[in-house]
């Protein structure tokens, strides 16, 4: 008896970042991708009210992450950003992001040459989440990296508060976690 096979299509959505994803994940011949999720915090926070606005104490955040690709094949990459802050919450609970909603300029396709390194700051991350005022908000979100090739991730977050008294700065190495794509075929 045969059964309705259009189901398994109907239930696979279409979004050019998801298509990119299964793209990707062919040419990768079975072996998966790689992901990496790292959080981004950029801006100036100078409001009181910090736990219920913005997430952050009062001071100044910046972020920035490098990429290497530490194999002697080149890789390509595929990077979305999901915004959680961008001066007002945008992704609180209840409220989730929507990555098959994602603007353009939020998703970036690259190809990291053998041994070659890259990186995106809080300029970068700006230029992907323009501001809608001009001036930069307080923004907080998830820069997503996927590649057949596994990358050296890392994150450095500097903060400093707004008296100018002290600066902190993290180095964070982000582990890879393996991306399942449904069943081919």
């Amino acid at each position: 008896m045969a059964t309705n096979q259009t189901q398994a299509n109907a239930d696979r959505q279409s979004h050019p970042l998801l298509d990119q994803f299964r793209e990707m994940h062919a040419a990768a011949a079975d072996r998966g991708l790689f992901t990496y999720s790292v959080k981004i915090v950029c801006g100036k926070q100078t409001g009181g009210d910090c736990c219920c606005v913005a997430g952050t104490r009062p001071g100044l955040y910046a972020t920035e992450v490098n990429i290497q690709n530490f194999n002697l094949v080149q890789a390509p990459v595929l990077k979305f950003v999901q915004t959680l802050i961008h001066g007002v919450v945008v992704a609180r609970e209840p409220d989730v992001t929507n990555p098959a909603a994602l603007p353009k300029r939020q998703v970036e396709t690259i190809v990291l040459p053998p041994l070659a390194a890259t990186m995106d700051d809080c300029c970068r991350i700006a230029d992907m989440l323009p501001a809608p005022s001009g001036e930069t908000p307080l923004t907080i979100a998830i820069l997503s990296i996927a590649s057949p090739q596994e990358l050296s991730v890392s994150a450095v977050y500097t903060a400093n508060p707004l008296n100018g008294d002290g600066v902190s700065i993290d180095v964070e190495y982000i582990p890879s976690r393996r991306l399942a794509i449904g069943a081919t075929g």
